[in-house]
């Protein structure tokens, strides 16, 4: 499948980086990148992650993934937005897992299992380089960066926020924590925290400068010391209260520490989203949909007024696009897109091009 029309065409990706570097600059309104995420019609290669055994399988199933991405590249000739990029991926545990305990896997993700009995038990976590997981995300970056760079730039892989770091290692017992005990929280956080600047800025050596930036964990570039995605999913489950004494000070000390940010955030967090987006340096904010709620374009339109220092990621639909054409006029935003056929992908980058243009 080598051959050497499937490399990445350099040129393209020159303009397409210049062409984001230019949206984040500009201060035109009516501006947007568009992504197609999927095409129905051509659906990407599936790989299951139990077909392979972690560690000794890595650069195995590294290679599987590359390949995938490379055939992806290759069938879709897209006019869209889209960074050619690729990273290692073995589920969520690897947000926390490179500080210890044990990890399972299922076809599609993977699990880390609760490690502290109480959130004190600093003593049973450890920064190690040498740890199985970070060397399979860590490495993985350099082994892709290296083996496939005619193909697809290097990818970081991102990370979960501190809340949701030591939710994972104190399990559901976290929600206790607040309560309870507060003091050895803002402690763990504090070192969760001290621990996810330690690793993304590994994940940032390992893929090295990226047209003057780096292509986020979601395959968004980022200019500069570029953090993302960051997820702060733990605020759909806790109180704004609760954020701004526990997350929030944690958060802005790691935003401080980057040039940029990409912060990943769900529909469900409304309460929370404009304490969120006065952090220092976010660039862009993406917003998920969850279900048994309102869509996330809706909640965006509800609290935009509270959120202009940040750029939308939303994933919208063909319906939702056209209805809501006056609103992307009248900002700049990214949209994801799945796409129901290569026509439907095409006939989208033609309107974006023709009604969303980046000046």
């Amino acid at each position: 499948t080598e051959g050497t029309t499937m490399k990445m065409d350099k040129a393209k990706v020159e303009n397409c980086i210049a062409k984001t570097r230019a949206f984040y600059d500009t201060k035109a309104v009516g501006c947007a990148l568009l992504k197609v995420k999927n095409i129905a019609t051509l659906p990407s290669p599936a790989l299951s992650l139990t077909d392979y055994t972690f560690p000794d399988d890595v650069y195995k199933y590294l290679d599987a993934r590359a390949q995938c991405t490379i055939e992806r590249l290759a069938r879709a000739e897209l006019a869209d937005d889209t960074v050619p990029a690729e990273g290692p991926w073995y589920g969520i545990a690897e947000h926390t897992a490179f500080l210890g305990g044990r990890v399972d896997y299922e076809s599609d993700t993977s699990w880390h299992y609760a490690m502290l009995d109480a959130p004190g038990e600093l003593e049973k976590l450890a920064m190690d380089e040498n740890n199985p997981v970070f060397r399979m995300v860590n490495g993985g970056i350099a082994y892709l960066r290296e083996k496939y760079s005619d193909y697809f730039l290097p990818m970081v892989r991102g990370a979960s926020g501190a809340l949701e770091m030591a939710n994972t290692l104190r399990g559901n017992d976290f929600f206790y924590d607040f309560y309870e005990e507060p003091e050895d929280l803002k402690a763990l956080l504090d070192y969760c925290a001290d621990a996810l600047v330690w690793n993304y800025e590994k994940q940032m050596e390992a893929a090295g400068d990226v047209y003057g930036g780096v292509v986020t964990g979601f395959g968004e570039w980022l200019p500069g010391r570029g953090l993302g995605h960051v997820s702060e999913d733990t605020t759909t489950m806790i109180s704004l209260e609760q954020f701004e004494e526990f997350g929030r000070p944690r958060t802005e000390r790691i935003f401080r520490k980057f040039d940029e940010v990409f912060i990943h955030m769900h529909a469900l967090s409304e309460r929370c989203l404009a304490s969120v987006a006065s952090l220092p340096n976010i660039r862009l904010m993406e917003l998920s949909s969850d279900p048994n709620t309102d869509r996330a374009v809706e909640v965006w339109k509800r609290s935009r007024e509270k959120l202009t220092r940040v750029i939308p990621v939303l994933r919208l639909t063909r319906a939702e696009i056209e209805s809501n054409m006056d609103l992307l006029k009248s900002q700049k935003t990214v949209v994801w897109y799945d796409a129901a056929c290569m026509e439907d992908a095409q006939d989208m980058c033609a309107l974006f091009a023709r009604e969303l243009p980046v000046r």
